[in-house]
């Protein structure tokens, strides 16, 4: 008898224990859930109340800027457009020029004729070079040129009179324009000009031109 209400004593100790137990665990977990509510409302509650910074002067200043950039965008393209056409225009003055320049050198040119076997100038070959002087010094552009001699001399004769006769030629030529006529230029005398007509005449006589630089 004894040992039965022993037992019965256990089990109740056991089961209060127990009882004990279970309830410290729902408070646990009860206090375990108020605090994670708690938390959540504490975030909410900070989020709420923490002041957004006020971006408008940032914002205003990269507006500001951004128009800068379009507007610096829209000068360059306008410059840009106004040195498109200033290189159009100097591409057609250049051309203009070069065929002035080529105009210029080829109305100015001149041929003197000889008598056979002589480096004389005739009175008709000085009007000649005389007039062509004239031409260019009257030319409405000025051109820093060089003066051209070209000297031949026909296949009559041995060749090596020819080749002296030819130097002759384009130095009488070359003294007259510079001591008689003052002319200033430089003066580039070639004397290897071979005669290339059957007629003697047109062989015997020095060509005058000029090359614009």
């Amino acid at each position: 008898m004894k040992i039965f209400s022993l037992n019965i004593i256990t089990l109740a100790t056991i089961g209060a224990i127990s009882m004990s137990s279970c309830i410290n665990s729902q408070e646990a977990y009860e206090k375990s859930k108020l605090s994670g509510f708690v938390a959540e409302q504490t975030k909410d509650i900070i989020i709420k109340n923490t002041p957004k910074p006020d971006l408008t002067p940032v914002e205003t200043k990269i507006q500001a800027v951004e128009m800068r950039v379009d507007a610096l965008d829209a000068d360059n393209k306008n410059a840009q457009e106004v040195l498109n056409k200033l290189e159009d225009k100097f591409k057609t003055i250049e051309n203009l020029e070069k065929e002035s320049k080529t105009e210029f050198e080829r109305s100015n040119t001149s041929v003197v004729f000889f008598n056979s076997g002589s480096s004389m100038l005739s009175a008709t070959s000085m009007q000649e070079l005389y007039r062509w002087k004239s031409s260019i010094d009257k030319a409405p552009s000025t051109y820093t040129y060089t003066i051209n001699i070209n000297a031949s001399a026909d296949k009559s004769g041995p060749q090596y009179v020819n080749d002296r006769l030819r130097v002759r030629r384009a130095e009488a030529v070359k003294k007259f324009l510079v001591e008689s006529l003052g002319v200033k230029a430089n003066v580039n005398v070639v004397t290897n000009q071979e005669a290339f007509s059957k007629t003697y005449l047109l062989d015997r006589r020095a060509i005058v031109s000029v090359s614009v630089k």
